[in-house]
């Protein structure tokens, strides 16, 4: 009894721990970095600008969320293919072709954003944003290489 009450506080530790982990790590991105105050004293980006971006980001949200649910759809129905007696090839790729539309959607909603957002900054601001995005590659590529 002893030994499964010792397990049993093990495994909510870790699974406390990890819900702890994953909250901390979703905080992080929880708002977009031209949102931030750092990237609006960087960049210069004034009111009007910000709340261009913040538009912007919010009219992604609600495309990938749209995705988000339409690939919820297609989890299901190719669970249900699979679980037929006999496979249907024709259901399949039809259903293939409406995943693969599904995130070339998702593909064209992110580079669309990027793409508005970076008409509203103006030349010094891009480029100091792309010397700012090379740095932190830079540095992301020293972390892993250590």
């Amino acid at each position: 009894m002893k030994v499964t009450s010792t397990l049993s506080v093990l495994a909510l530790t870790g699974t406390l721990l990890f819900t702890s982990l994953a909250q901390a790590g979703h905080g992080h991105h929880d708002k977009h970095f031209l949102l931030t105050e750092k990237a609006a004293a960087k960049l210069n980006l004034t009111q009007a600008q910000q709340d261009k971006i913040a538009q912007i980001l919010e009219q992604k949200k609600t495309a990938m969320k749209a995705l988000k649910t339409s690939r919820v759809e297609h989890k299901d129905e190719f669970k249900a293919l699979m679980e037929n007696d006999y496979f249907d090839e024709q259901q399949a790729k039809a259903l293939i072709a409406k995943r693969s539309e599904a995130k070339n959607e998702a593909l064209l909603a992110k580079l669309k954003s990027k793409h508005q957002i970076r008409q509203v900054l103006n030349q010094e601001q891009r480029d100091k944003l792309a010397k700012m995005k090379h740095r932190e590659m830079e540095r992301h590529h020293k972390m892993e290489s250590n």
